[in-house]
């Protein structure tokens, strides 16, 4: 409270000492007596802001945005009271029949962020200095630049009227390491027109709530708006119609002019999907050779953006990728602005096109790619940028019913794709052997018969006069196509890997074990190609990079099948659909993805881990990224949650013991190399092992330490402590008797550090 009176003395002081200075309201002649929309000016490097009486206590949309490109919005609206002016913060009404909370308070109403005194006088406008206010960094901005400020070099800059929108530039004192700069911010009021007629949220569909930075776990039916477009026919009698206002991209001219066919295309590969849902030409791109900075940062258009690829220098490979960002009418869930922002490196795509699809596509042969391969590359980018563009979410689901033997189908391919949506992470098509000759335009992710589906549901428009349980009925006819398509079906993968159909990074279908083999073929391909296309370099970097490319791919190779073990089918239904959300997956597929990981994560082949190359590029076991990823999907296997729905898996009809009989497996599997006539273990899986006990007697020493329900989701159980004290009693023995059974035992130094680990078991046993 001190803070804010103290704020508010400040703004009046300086005030007072600047009545002369700015000109009274009452001096301001407008041509009509119906004032505009707000009117912005600069007196005295103070912002003034004329607010017509008309626009009092008006829903104004207010955003923030600077060179970082990333939106700040609230919805605020101006009060009189007395001789002052309240610059408010609502909590909003959503058309779904709800309050939005308030930074997330759900007992705070109103947030007052600014208190203004009324200069001049006027019956039509009040005017207001509102210079402090811009540069508050305590107001509740999400991205407002932090660090140290420099308030001596703020400085109002501009000001800009448009249709309905009035428009701020400023300039923001900074300090950093002795430095001073400024950073451009652009401030936008726009008046908000009545609500579009909202569509409400339905979890088992792949869209954001209205607030996409609202609740991260959406597995379940909030009350709320969809986030889409107002997107409205101009011939209403017409199956499909041109909207009334399209959905419009300006593509920025710092996008190289090679590239922008490329781009275009990504994005006007929604075009069909939007004839899904009634609305032809519903995209316009535009091209322009120069964008000003009103028109860049103002509402009015929404904005592809080349942020990547600067040609800069750095010294570590920069992890940047492509995003998209909002504004939006929280009312409605309208999309107000969604600007493309088209960051991922070109180096980053061609390695992840490489190590996929060299064996398939012999314009990976020439490094840099072809122009060609790489606008390709950038067309299914921005394809996927788009669909964000859309209030589409990524999509982790879907591609796990996609059959594993249409990978390499020609006629399949090219209507359904190997995917069925371009907002999945599956990637490019990697289960397709060469001698398919699948072409090369087959490979990469398109828009697909799920993203054509997803557009209907959201943008289908209804006709006047039908009632909103006659559209409620028809939306859901729509959803429950999900019971007989099951790649239409989504699933929430932030909260847990649930199951296969949860993973990203690799091509999902009906047979992730299959699959994941046809795609180590072509990874042992493009291994042995990488040489050849780097011959030609100065240094190993791009092999070491590619390299590096080639074991992530592994590694979420075996991740994917890593998640059938205690794994579910996911189905999302309401009350009145019949059968289950959750499925298991089948004991034996379990028991399969299990014997995979015995030999492709933890004895992978030497053509991963001793590819012919690896003595140029390295030079020690440090540092050893095999054994890193080894070790974390180690501890994946026996990750609490995992355990914990094997022991509920036991429950149903054929399930029984599954837990216990994973287990067993498990260290078995690990440890196989005792059952063998020589006992030898090589350096890494003696790691391994290792680790293995390590974590082991870690669990079964936890303390119990958790008592409410959904923390014990983090700790083991003493249902599954005590099954793996007896494994580990048991290996022991086992070790001891192999020893005493082969005297000239190999590895014998490896073995007895084993016992030395097991021995607080074995004393814990006899005391």
């Amino acid at each position: 409270m001190k803070k804010f009176f103290s704020m508010l003395g400040f703004c009046m002081i300086t005030l007072v000492g600047m009545a002369q200075a700015i000109e009274p309201v009452g001096s301001v002649k407008y041509q009509n007596s119906k004032t505009p929309f707000l009117a912005a000016s600069i007196i005295e490097d103070r912002l003034v802001l004329d607010i017509p009486i008309s626009s009092m206590e008006e829903p104004i949309l207010w955003t923030r945005v600077d060179d970082g490109n990333r939106y700040d919005f609230k919805q605020i609206i101006f009060r009189r009271d007395r001789n002052k002016i309240y610059m408010e913060e609502h909590r909003i009404w959503s058309e779904a029949g709800i309050w939005i909370p308030l930074n997330g308070d759900r007992k705070l109403e109103r947030n007052i962020l600014g208190v203004f005194p009324i200069l001049g006088d006027s019956s039509l406008v009040y005017r207001i200095d509102l210079t402090n206010v811009l540069f508050d960094s305590s107001l509740g901005w999400e991205y407002f630049p932090s660090g140290q400020k420099a308030p001596e070099l703020n400085v109002v800059e501009g000001t800009k009227q448009l249709n309905g929108e009035v428009m701020v530039k400023v300039h923001l004192g900074m300090s950093k390491k002795g430095a001073k700069y400024t950073r451009p911010m652009y401030f936008s009021f726009m008046e908000l027109p009545e609500p579009m007629e909202h569509r409400n949220f339905d979890y088992r569909m792949g869209y954001w709530l209205e607030r996409s930075k609202g609740p991260r776990n959406l597995g379940k039916n909030y009350v709320g708006s969809t986030a889409r477009w107002r997107l409205e026919k101009k011939f209403k009698d017409r199956r499909v119609s041109v909207p009334i206002n399209p959905i419009t991209f300006i593509l920025s001219p710092d996008i190289p002019k090679k590239w922008r066919p490329y781009i275009k295309a990504g994005i006007e590969a929604w075009l069909p999907a939007f004839e899904s849902a009634g609305f032809k030409d519903a995209l316009v791109v535009k091209e322009v050779d120069s964008l000003d900075q009103w028109t860049e940062y103002g509402l009015g258009h929404s904005i592809v953006k080349w942020t990547g690829n600067k040609n800069i220098r750095v010294f570590q490979e920069e992890n940047k990728g492509s995003s998209v960002n909002f504004v939006m009418d929280l009312r409605s869930g309208e999309i107000i602005k969604s600007d493309l922002l088209l960051g991922s490196p070109i180096t980053r795509l061609m390695d992840e096109y490489f190590i996929r699809c060299a064996p398939l596509d012999p314009r990976t042969r020439i490094y840099p790619f072809p122009d060609e391969l790489v606008g390709e590359l950038l067309q299914s980018l921005t394809a996927h940028e788009t669909g964000h563009s859309f209030g589409i979410r990524d999509n982790h689901y879907g591609e796990h019913s996609y059959p594993v033997e249409k990978m390499g189908d020609t006629t399949w391919l090219r209507q359904m794709g190997h995917t069925p949506s371009i907002m999945s992470y599956s990637r490019h098509n990697n289960m397709a052997q060469p001698e398919d000759k699948v072409p090369p335009s087959l490979l990469m992710q398109k828009v697909g018969p799920l993203d054509h589906f997803y557009i209907e549901w959201a943008y289908i428009e209804f006709p006047k006069g039908i009632s909103s349980e006659e559209k409620d009925e028809r939306l859901e006819h729509i959803i429950r196509r999900q019971d007989s398509v099951p790649w239409y079906r989504f699933i929430n993968a932030g909260y847990e890997v649930i199951g296969p159909g949860a993973t990203d990074e690799v091509v999902d279908t009906n047979d992730p074990v299959k699959g994941a083999s046809l795609g180590l073929k072509n990874l042992e391909r493009a291994i042995a190609l990488m040489p050849k296309v780097h011959k030609d370099q100065k240094d190993h970097h791009r092999l070491e990079r590619m390299y590096g490319e080639a074991l992530e791919l592994w590694n979420n190779t075996m991740r994917h099948v890593l998640s059938l073990i205690g794994g579910y089918d996911v189905q999302y239904k309401s009350m009145d659909q019949p059968g289950k959300m959750y499925t298991p997956i089948s004991r034996e597929s379990q028991k399969e993805a299990l014997d995979f990981l015995m030999v492709w994560a933890f004895d992978p082949p030497e053509w991963l881990t001793r590819p012919k190359f690896i003595s140029e590029i390295t030079y020690s076991t440090y540092p050893d990224h095999i054994l890193t990823r080894q070790q974390l999907l180690l501890f994946e296997l026996l990750r609490p949650k995992r355990m914990k729905r094997l022991e509920h898996m036991q429950t149903i009809n054929g399930y029984e013991r599954i837990l216990e009989s994973y287990l067993i497996d498990l260290q078995k599997g690990l440890f196989k190399e005792l059952y063998g006539s020589s006992g030898t273990v090589g350096r890494r899986k003696q790691e391994v092992q290792l680790t293995y006990l390590d974590r082991m007697l870690t669990v079964i020493d936890e303390n119990r330490k958790h008592y409410e329900a959904h923390d014990k989701g983090f700790v083991h159980s003493d249902h599954t402590k005590g099954l793996m004290m007896g494994n580990l009693l048991g290996l022991r023995l086992e070790i001891e008797k192999r020893m005493k059974r082969n005297k000239q035992m190999e590895s014998l130094g490896h073995w007895k550090l084993c016992l030395k680990k097991l021995d607080s078991l074995w004393l814990a046993e006899r005391d």
